[in-house]
Parts: C-alpha cells; structure tokens; sequence
C-alpha cells in the first residue's frame, strides 16, 4: 500500500503514516521464528476460549439462580474478613448479574467492610435488585467509642436496594455510614430511608462525609455528617 501525492512535499504526519503503514506490512509478512529455529505462521486470529474469565479468587460473581444460602455465606464470610480490616492487603468486588436477589420474607442482608466493591452488573441500576440491606455501620474501636469516622475505601454501584428485613433500630433503612472514599452511584433505595449515620450503637457515632451521584432514595438521614455531596439525584427529605 502506497500514499501518493500529487504535488509538493507530503506533510509530516502523511509521512509517517506511510512508514507505519510499511513497517506494519513488513511485520506481517515476516514469518515468526520459534524457539527451535524454524519459521512458524502468524495465526490468523484467536481461538475464543470457552467459560467464564478468570478474574481471580476475590472477584464473586452472583446469578439470581445461585441458591441465596451460597450467595449469604459468601458476604457474610467476606464482610467478617474485611469490615475491621482497615490496613489488610485483600479487596474484593462483590458483582450481581441482572435479576432480583432476595425476597421481602427472606431477605439477602451484608455489611460492606474495607476495600470491598459491591455492583450489579445490569445497563440500568433496576436490572439488579436487592431484597433486604446492604449495610456499613459504625465500628466500635471500644465499647463506648463507635464512630464511622474511619469507614473509607469501599463503594457502592448500580443496583437497587428494596429495604426489607432487620428489626428494631436497623428496621426502617439502609445504613451507609461512611467518610470519604466510599462512593454510592446509580443506586435506587425503596421501601425506607437511607441514612449516613449508624445511630444504633453507642457513641458518639461521628461520621465525616462522602459522596452520592445518579441516584435515586427516598428520605436521607444525614446525621452526624460533617459533610456530604450529591450529584444529579432525586432523594427525599434530608435531616
């Protein structure tokens, strides 16, 4: 393949679109010389290969046909590990295929703990939806310190949460308490409130702000919160 100009010098960038385009020709003809010395043709393509990707062990893939009691040993078992491990080096992404996770008689209820991403996997936030509670609470460093001061580095993604399960104080609403670097985007909260701050356990339930976009609640309890942005939402009253 040759450019051709017909008058004048061609300009810089031409140029060196004709090299490329050669050096990639002279690439391609040249046959691969393998290990033993002999000329081995490039393939024409790749095979495609067959099952699911491999995206290692701490990447948990969910579908709506797995059995609940495997998907809640799952989190559970994650959320043990991680909501205390604020320096470990383990991460994990909890991902939801399209469908519905739990029903209002037998909800899927976790914690969302340290460096743990949690998404449904569907074009639109309603693709995925969760039947029970999705949950970060304060941590109680000793028993009369519990504060949210020191929840950063998890998020929270395209899904929607129906709040059913629990009882007593934890009854009414998905808690989020969090402070910085703990994202909530493209989330739709029905059937109770969200709140920012963990008022259910001892003080003094400080909390210190994060970060809410594209999503969809109800009323918000801010709380505690020093502080909190919200972008291109439609929420409730905030208190």
């Amino acid at each position: 393949m040759e450019l051709v100009y017909v008058s004048g010098k061609a300009p810089i960038g031409c140029r060196f679109s004709r090299w490329l385009l050669a050096a990639v020709a002279v690439l391609v003809a040249v046959p691969v010389i393998v290990g033993t010395g002999t000329a081995a043709a490039v393939p024409a393509r790749l095979s495609p290969v067959s099952g699911q990707p491999g995206f290692g062990p701490n990447v948990k893939i969910f579908d709506p046909a797995m059995p609940q009691s495997e998907i809640q040993a799952t989190v559970d078992a994650i959320a043990a590990q991680q909501v205390d491990d604020e320096m470990g080096t383990r991460r994990y992404a909890l991902l939801f295929k399209p469908g519905t996770y739990g029903t209002p008689d037998n909800p899927l209820i976790f914690q969302v703990g340290y460096y743990t991403e949690v998404a449904g996997l569907g074009r639109s936030p309603t693709d995925v939806t969760i039947n029970g509670h999705v949950d970060v609470y304060n941590r109680c460093l000793t028993p009369t310190n519990c504060i949210a001061l020191v929840n950063f580095w998890r998020s929270l993604s395209n899904l929607s949460i129906n709040v059913a399960g629990l009882s007593g104080c934890r009854e009414a609403g998905n808690f989020w308490a969090v402070s910085q670097a703990a994202p909530m985007r493209r989330v739709n909260i029905t059937g109770g409130t969200l709140t920012l701050m963990d008022f259910c356990t001892a003080g003094p339930q400080f909390s210190s702000g994060g970060f809410i976009s594209d999503s969809v609640t109800g009323d918000i309890i801010n709380g505690s919160q020093q502080q909190f942005l919200v972008r291109d939402s439609r929420i409730g009253r905030w208190s």
